[in-house]
């Protein structure tokens, strides 16, 4: 696979004030070009599992051996469960690959050298120039974002990771605006204060805690919402 690397000149400095100032910001063509038509076609071709959460709260897998056990038609009774909830409260239905999970089961893989460059000190240094903090890790995932899939309000808050910021890194080609899918910003009253369309190559960067949501993929929508999607972690103590 091309070596991933960020575009030369591309430095974070440029984008720290927009960051401090408004708690997110966007930089464009991050990637080199050819690293990320690269990452684009791999990630479109990964084997991603559907990922939703339970009355509990806990995401639950649903692989292909999933579906197998249990028979099509009760997860579908769960996906719907899914869908009540999501009137009132937090969930989400998309498709997800474990980045770092299968980085440990098979780091001879293609996919191994993209965990391998969200982990470097060279992207992690990139994220602790442009937000000002220090942070020692990620917690990384691919999302495939299909049609009708979404993700409700929620603040990024986690009880274990000190979440530092969250990001995206888009490889979504070919977005229309009207298919959905937009990074949603929310105030207290509930309104959309910003709003970021799915994009290519574009490494999107948010202070955490912060009000936001994905909008659900309108069913016409003729092309996969592709991204790598994680927080910069600091370690505790």
């Amino acid at each position: 696979m091309t070596d991933i690397r960020i575009q030369a000149g591309r430095a974070p400095e440029p984008f720290a004030e927009g960051y401090r100032r408004d708690g997110v910001v966007q930089v464009p063509g991050f990637l080199e070009p050819a690293a990320a038509e690269a990452v684009g076609d791999l990630l479109a071709r990964l084997p991603y599992v559907i990922v939703a959460p339970d009355a509990g709260g806990e995401t639950l897998v649903i692989s292909d051996e999933v579906l197998r056990r249990f028979g099509e038609q009760q997860v579908r009774a769960f996906l719907q469960d899914t869908l009540k909830r999501a009137a009132s409260g937090f969930a989400f239905i998309h498709q997800s690959y474990a980045l770092q999970d299968e980085y440990a089961r098979a780091p001879d893989q293609p996919v191994a050298r993209v965990t391998e460059f969200l982990q470097s000190r060279t992207f992690l240094d990139f994220g602790q120039a442009l937000t000002g903090e220090r942070i020692d890790g990620v917690r990384v995932q691919a999302s495939n974002y299909r049609r009708g899939d979404f993700l409700t309000l929620h603040d990024d808050s986690h009880g274990k990771d000190d979440r530092v910021a969250a990001f995206t890194l888009g490889f979504t080609r070919g977005w229309r605006p009207d298919w959905g899918g937009q990074l949603l910003f929310h105030d207290a009253r509930g309104d959309v204060v910003r709003g970021f369309a799915p994009r290519f190559n574009v490494l999107t960067v948010f202070r955490t805690p912060q009000p936001h949501s994905v909008a659900a993929v309108a069913a016409y929508a003729a092309a996969p919402r592709l991204s790598l999607t994680g927080w910069f972690v600091r370690e505790r103590g």
